[in-house]
């Protein structure tokens, strides 16, 4: 799959990381919490504008009821900030 990110001009993300949750997201001293697996962590600041990433992933076997959902966390030094939410809730049939 492929995410798009678009930052804002007056922010510079630090670190990025996009995976996968079962429901549960946030920002831990180290990085994410409840994401697993890590599909991509990026350490290079990203500047203004869009980015693409290219993310692969293998379903797991799981119940066709199971609710997925493709998370993000970023943060940035300036401003001070860290954010996590989702991008998109996945259902498996």
């Amino acid at each position: 799959m492929r995410v798009a990110v678009i930052v804002p001009k007056h922010i510079t993300i630090t670190a990025l990381w996009l995976g996968i949750s079962h429901g549960t997201w946030g920002n831990g001293p180290k990085g994410p919490i409840g994401m697993n697996p890590i599909l991509a962590h990026y350490r290079q600041p990203l500047s203004a504008g869009s980015h693409t990433f290219g993310l692969r992933w293998r379903i797991p076997h799981r119940r066709s009821d199971a609710h997925l959902y493709l998370t993000f966390t970023w943060s940035s030094h300036q401003p001070p900030a860290s954010v996590s939410g989702a991008v998109a809730k996945l259902k498996l049939n």
